[in-house]
């Protein structure tokens, strides 16, 4: 039934747009926050003021990221079982590697981010509910730009799959290099760029009519 779901509303790569947003967004506010805090030090004013509101809204992201993340892995997780037999090996190869680390393949880094985003938002209200670990702040940041950075690299190889291997794309020629061309037959007049402009104006003159 899951699976199902994933498959015919396209699930994995709409959960993957928030969980890059929400918890990229989420360590640029907890960055900008702890900025004018440790300038400020411990003295209250506007910058530090705007500094607590960004910790709030940073603390939102984080959960929302992390809960998001869970849901991208589950999801590509089906459809990595769905779509297997169909990749060629070069895209078998970047979604579960057997010849480089193991770690980097998009499989098992998509695992270990959903643990990792998990455990940086439980830190994160830790360092909500208790003064004590206030210390470990600047430690929480640190870790946070390195899963971030990992974060970024996932997002790359899941480009790599679809734009360059054509996994999970409907085929209608039979190598991935051509996915995006037309059959003989059935080219369009002109660029993308050429025809937009007189697509546009058409659409504003039967917005016109209505």
């Amino acid at each position: 039934m899951f699976a199902h779901l994933v498959s015919t509303y396209h699930l994995h790569p709409i959960v993957d747009h928030f969980t890059i947003a929400l918890l990229s967004f989420g360590i640029v506010a907890e960055i900008l926050a702890a900025a004018p805090i440790l300038l400020s030090g411990d003295r209250a004013g506007f910058v530090s003021g705007w500094g607590q509101k960004l910790r709030s809204t940073a603390l939102l992201l984080m959960i929302g990221g992390a809960a998001a993340s869970v849901m991208s892995y589950f999801t590509g997780d089906a459809e990595a079982d769905r779509l297997w037999d169909t990749m060629s090996p070069a895209a078998q190869q970047i979604l579960l590697s057997s010849n480089g680390p193991d770690y980097l393949s998009h499989a098992v880094l998509g695992q270990r981010l959903m643990y990792a985003f998990l455990i940086l938002a439980a830190w994160r209200v830790m360092l909500e509910l208790s003064k004590r670990l206030e210390r470990t702040r600047i430690a929480f940041l640190i870790v946070a730009m390195f899963a971030a950075g990992a974060l970024l690299y996932q997002g790359k190889t899941g480009g790599e799959l679809v734009y360059e291997h054509g996994v999970g794309m409907a085929r209608r020629t039979g190598s991935a290099q051509q996915i995006g061309q037309q059959p003989e037959g059935e080219h369009a007049a002109g660029s993308f760029k050429e025809r937009w402009p007189s697509f546009r104006t058409a659409t504003i003159r039967r917005a016109q009519h209505l």
